[in-house]
Order: structure tokens, then C-alpha cells, then sequence
């Protein structure tokens, strides 16, 4: 071989080894993105006296479980056999369809629904005792002894449609930081002379304990309709009085006075009280005699409540831990009493 020749084995090994050098300071390949149907798998599927998976490694996480329609049906055995512990918060071992009948989120029927349900549950941590209660036809169980797991809320109860699941929404029902407005309120506008709009999925006129039409009560109607506080709820109170009824009550919500809170900013406080004699107190009578009522015509159940302690549920107001179910709702403006 010529001096200024290479030798064909030594340029073998030194392209080898400029190969080796150049992979490892390569950067690492992407890594495989997964697929949609991977995503959607991830999420659970309700079986009948099933526990659902892995709960105790997700404390107070947003779990999504899709519920099948069939299921969805009045013969469902989880839900004649009471398989349901607790009250709001349930054992983990608690039944899905159960707890649903007894938070009004569902009524079973004897067919089952053309649509399955997609429910989003909150993991909460292991509570000291559970104690049941009777509410929408069903009556939950009580456990005083140690539940060596995990418990779970409702968080929310939505039809569920082809595609990946929703992401949460912030609850306008307690105001936060952020709010957002419900999805089914953006294509409607407020009429000539009107700032809130009734829904119509929640214009069902019934009629109240003085036998006048008034609307049945929905979450629709309580949830603030806008980001500005002139959109709240709460905010609507300044100016009228809501009015519940369960099937034999009737409440006053109404605004009371103003409170200076601890950083020196006012902040608005309310009373709950129920009306005497709701079956004689007609829209003439009490506008006649002030709205809101005077303290001849109810009787307060709570004074001086803030906003926040204002639990909206889908057939109830919780209070200050008292819970009053609702079945109808209205709105009355503020009215001097007539001499």
C-alpha cells in the first residue's frame, strides 16, 4: 500500500465509530402521541356492583365515568337493593345509579334513555362515619364504622354525545374567581325591557300553593347569566325577591342589608325565611303588603347570609347545613306596601 493510502479496514472502523458518536448526541425521537381512542378508553365504565378502579390514588381528582343508557332503567337491582351509604359524600362502594336517584340528577323509568350519561365525580378522602338519609324516593344507608377507602361526590350529570369528553366547567351557582357562562344561554337574548332570560328548557309553568302560574323550579333559572355582577344572581336580588316552594312552604330569599367584611369592603347578607299562610299570600296580597314581606308574614329561618353559603342543588337549597327542597320558583320585583 502506498504511504498516503488508507487502509480499507481502518476506514471502516472510523466511519463506525463516527456513526455511533453522531447517534448518541442525536436527539431523542418524538415521542408517539397517543390516539383519540386511546383518550376516550381511559375513561371508566359503570358496571353494576363494580368498583370503579384506582380511586384511592386520585384524592380529591375529577373522575369521568360514562354511564350506559341500559342501565338507566327503574328494575336496576343496585337501586332496589339500597346499595348506597351516605348523604352528598357516598362510600366508594356505593352504588353510581343509586346515588344519582338520590341526588335528583336521574329518574329512572321503566325504558331505558336513548342517550348514556356522563358523570363526573370528585374522590374525596375516607370520611369518619356516613350517615344516610331519604330523598327522592330512595333511602341511603348509614355507616358508623371505618370505610377503609375512599368516598365520592357528584360533581356533574350530563347527557353524553359522540366525541371525547367535555371539559369541566366551573359551577355559576358558587361564584368563584372565574365564571363562566352555561353553554345553552349564549344563543339567548333578553326581550324589550327584561335583563335575565328564561331558558326553554326551563319554561315549565306550574302553578303555586295560592294557585297563581309560576315556573318549575331548574338550576337554569338560579344560574347567573353573564360575567358582570349585574348578570349574577345574586346581583338580580338587589332589585327583586325569589320566592321557593316546596309542596306544602313557601321561602323568602331576599337581600337584607350590607356587611364591611374584614378588609374593609362591603359585601351583600340575606335572610331565608318561610312565608305564613302562602296558600291566602296571592301576587295582590303581597304586593299589597310589601315585597319583600314585612315581619307580620314570615317567620326567618336564616339571617344574615352570605352568598356563598347558598347551596344550589338540582331540587334543593342547602342552608347553613338545612336542606329544603324545591319544586317551584319566582321572581318578584321589590313593591312599597300600600296604605
Amino acid at each position: 500500500w502506498a504511504s498516503d493510502s488508507v487502509c480499507p479496514l481502518q476506514l471502516a472502523l472510523c466511519t463506525s465509530m463516527s456513526k455511533r458518536l453522531l447517534d448518541e448526541h442525536a436527539e431523542p425521537p418524538e415521542a408517539k402521541k397517543p390516539r383519540q381512542d386511546d383518550v376516550n378508553a381511559a375513561q371508566h365504565v359503570y358496571q353494576p356492583c363494580a368498583l370503579l378502579p384506582a380511586l384511592s390514588s386520585k384524592v380529591n381528582s375529577l373522575v369521568e365515568v360514562l354511564l350506559p343508557a341500559k342501565y338507566l332503567t327503574s328494575d336496576l337491582k343496585s337501586v332496589k337493593l339500597r346499595r348506597l351509604w351516605g348523604t352528598d359524600v357516598y362510600t366508594d362502594d356505593s352504588d353510581l345509579v343509586a346515588a344519582l336517584v338520590h341526588t335528583g340528577h336521574v329518574k329512572l323509568k321503566a325504558a331505558a334513555p336513548k342517550l348514556p350519561l356522563l358523570v363526573s365525580l370528585r374522590v374525596c378522602p375516607s370520611q369518619t362515619s356516613y350517615s344516610g338519609s331519604e330523598r327522592n324516593g330512595l333511602a341511603s344507608r348509614d355507616w358508623t364504622k371505618e370505610h377503609c377507602s375512599v368516598s365520592y361526590k357528584i360533581e356533574r350529570c350530563l347527557q353524553h354525545t359522540a366525541g371525547s369528553v367535555p371539559l369541566p366547567e366551573m359551577s355559576l351557582l358558587r361564584p368563584g374567581p372565574s365564571r363562566q357562562i352555561p353553554g345553552s344561554i349564549f344563543p339567548q337574548l333578553a326581550g324589550p325591557g327584561q335583563s335575565f332570560v328564561v331558558p326553554m328548557s326551563a319554561a315549565q309553568v306550574v302553578f303555586n300553593l295560592s294557585n297563581e302560574p309560576c315556573y318549575k323550579y331548574s338550576l337554569s333559572l338560579i344560574a347567573d347569566q353573564g360575567t358582570t355582577p349585574s348578570r349574577w344572581t345574586s346581583g338580580r336580588l338587589r332589585r327583586e325577591v325569589i320566592y321557593l316552594e316546596s309542596r306544602h312552604r313557601r321561602f323568602e330569599l331576599a337581600l337584607t342589608s350590607q356587611k364591611k367584611g374584614t378588609d374593609g369592603h362591603e359585601y351583600d347578607v340575606y335572610s331565608v325565611s318561610q312565608v305564613m299562610r302562602p296558600f291566602t299570600m296571592d301576587r295582590r296580597a303581597m304586593e299589597a303588603a310589601g315585597v319583600p314581606l314585612p315581619a307580620e308574614h314570615v317567620k326567618v329561618m336564616h339571617a344574615e347570609v352570605d352568598w356563598e353559603e347558598l347551596v344550589w342543588g338540582p331540587q334543593f337549597l342547602r342552608c347553613r347545613g338545612v336542606e329544603y327542597q324545591l319544586v317551584r320558583i319566582l321572581f318578584m320585583p321589590h313593591t312599597v306596601a300600600s296604605s
